[in-house]
């Protein structure tokens, strides 16, 4: 599956680039915190996409610096209309309220426990444990971290085998984009592509080359 990140300043553009990029990709996901103001009627509107909502914090790399209680509320709307989707960080206390959330009000909406690192890729063992954590609280447990080195890229993959769909493990940076692209064949739910230019993470292949590759390697 591939997910096309949508990095728009406000849900106009964003429903936009969300239509264009359906036509290619699998699934769109929704940088709720890039918008410049965040009303609840706009994730009510985005959450009946095919999609991932995430509204990431700053402390984990986004973009969103507004009320944790803000950030949560917002998120149960996404929950309440069973949005396929959300995106929140391992880091976020509340993340099991969320959890609880989704099952009191018998929502299908599925919770992605995410773990971002930009400077580097934990040990194998060290990702092993981070996913566990992870999947001890949502259904997804998802990884995106700095590849400095071939055995990062190695250890991206074989923690992704070891959750094989369980798990989105992804590579950044130029060196990770091996993972981009192999990572769905290892057992990662989903990939990540830019479209237009527009990324949410360094190293992110455009969907149209992604689509390519994938293309040449099954008529091989």
């Amino acid at each position: 599956m591939i997910c096309v990140p949508i990095v728009e300043e406000s849900v106009e553009k964003a429903l936009i680039s969300a239509e264009r990029a359906l036509e290619v990709a699998d699934i769109v996901e929704f940088r709720v915190d890039y918008f410049k103001e965040i009303r609840e009627e706009d994730i009510v509107e985005i959450a009946k996409y095919p999609s991932i909502i995430t509204i990431r914090a700053h402390w984990e790399g986004g973009k969103y610096r507004g009320s944790d209680d803000k950030r949560i509320e917002l998120y149960k709307v996404a929950i309440e209309n069973n949005v396929r989707y959300i995106d929140v960080e391992l880091k976020e206390k509340r993340n099991r309220e969320l959890v609880d959330f989704r099952d009191n009000v018998n929502s299908k909406t599925k919770i992605v426990i995410s773990y971002h690192n930009f400077k580097e890729t934990p040990s194998y063992n060290k990702l092993l444990d981070i996913v566990n954590k992870e999947l001890q609280i949502g259904d997804i447990g998802k990884f995106a971290t700095m590849v400095n080195n071939n055995r990062d890229i190695l250890n991206v993959l074989r923690v992704i085998q070891e959750f094989e769909g369980k798990v989105i493990g992804i590579g950044m940076g130029k060196k990770g984009k091996l993972t981009r692209i192999l990572g769905t064949y290892f057992g990662s739910i989903l990939t990540f592509a830019s479209m237009e230019n527009k990324s949410s993470a360094p190293g992110q292949i455009d969907v149209e080359m992604l689509k390519e590759i994938y293309r040449l390697i099954s008529e091989s």
